[in-house]
């Protein structure tokens, strides 16, 4: 293979995405070390352990998931996405699916991230403050509690569909140079 097409090979729209998943993974592997580092100094985990539930939503909840989901499967992602075209033969479906997961995937991980800290915060400063126990502080903040994990967690769940639709629709695609954007095209362009 010569320099030229092994520069473009690498400079594939699938490696760009590939590329915007790790740096995202990497980012959110970031924001979690940073929070464990946070939340292993005593005044934070006194107060992670003083608010009981609340406090489940702060550590380990909205810690492991932008650790896991945020950075892990981020990365995953972008190896699949490197990987699944040079070890198949074919192209990556749609270029189009692979950019909507990524945009779900940010913003949904985001989205359930900032509600766990934003809701397990309020409602643990609510119980201290008021001396009152969880359920009653999180009934202060419905319906916007649940409306936020709700809407949060359909983000995030469209960007993990449209990756495993787009995986296996790569694989079980019957020409392995057409992708949907190919077979989107009319007729006359195809020829």
């Amino acid at each position: 293979m010569n320099q030229a097409s092994e520069t473009e090979r690498l400079n594939s729209p699938t490696d760009r995405l590939g590329l915007r998943f790790i740096l995202f993974g990497v980012f959110c592997l970031f924001v979690g070390t940073l929070q464990g580092f946070l939340q292993s100094t005593p005044r934070i985990r006194h107060w992670v352990h003083m608010t009981g539930q609340a406090g489940h939503l702060v550590d380990p909840l909205a810690h492991a998931h932008i650790n896991l989901i945020g950075g892990v499967v981020s990365v995953v992602m972008a190896m699949v996405y490197y990987l699944l075209p040079r070890l198949s033969g074919r192209q990556i479906w749609s270029q189009m699916l692979g950019e909507l997961s990524f945009v779900f995937m940010v913003s949904g991980v985001l989205a359930f991230y900032s509600v766990l800290l934003t809701f397990g915060i309020l409602e643990g400063n609510r119980m201290l403050d008021q001396g009152i126990v969880y359920p009653l502080a999180r009934a202060v903040y419905q319906p916007y509690h649940k409306i936020g994990f709700v809407l949060a967690a359909l983000l995030m769940g469209i960007g993990h569909w449209t990756f495993v639709f787009n995986v296996f629709a790569t694989v079980w695609s019957r020409d392995p140079k057409k992708g949907l954007e190919t077979m989107t095209r009319p007729a006359k362009e195809r020829v």
